[in-house]
């Protein structure tokens, strides 16, 4: 019984490094939407962006809430959260690719914020995979 709840203990802190660096990029996108749009599009655009971005971190908290508390619904949101994110990310460095640019290429914007948050969502992608492997492949210790 000690060695399963060890092994619960390590994957959960696994799990909620990934989580602190899914929240790390929720913060950089405040400066980053200031930087680059707020003020530049009418203030309908600018309250619809806050809304998604709202929405989008609401389902992230409100899955982490539910899946803390031993909840299937939290497991399956967080799921669905962690896969949507992955494939944001992938699909968007692919499309980056396709169109002639490299992998990873923003690490080199001459901008020091953009290129912090790029970097940030880069990091992400491989957050927000790795969580997603580890939700799936040790399910049991959720789901149990």
């Amino acid at each position: 019984m000690a060695g399963g709840l060890e092994h619960k203990k390590i994957v959960n802190l696994q799990l909620g490094l990934c989580f602190g660096l899914i929240l790390i990029n929720f913060i950089a996108q405040m400066p980053y939407f200031y930087h680059l749009y707020a003020g530049r599009q009418s203030l309908a655009l600018d309250l619809r962006s806050f809304a998604v971005m709202g929405a989008v971190f609401a389902w992230f908290i409100g899955s982490a809430i539910l899946l803390s508390r031993g909840r299937r619904s939290g497991y399956w949101l967080m799921v669905g959260f962690l896969a949507t994110e992955f494939l944001f990310y992938l699909y968007n460095n692919i499309g980056s690719v396709r169109h002639g640019f490299g992998l990873f290429f923003q690490v080199d914007n001459p901008d020091l914020l953009l290129r912090m948050v790029y970097s940030i969502g880069y990091v992400n992608l491989f957050a927000s995979g790795y969580g997603l492997a580890l939700l799936i492949w040790q399910r049991n210790v959720w789901l149990s």
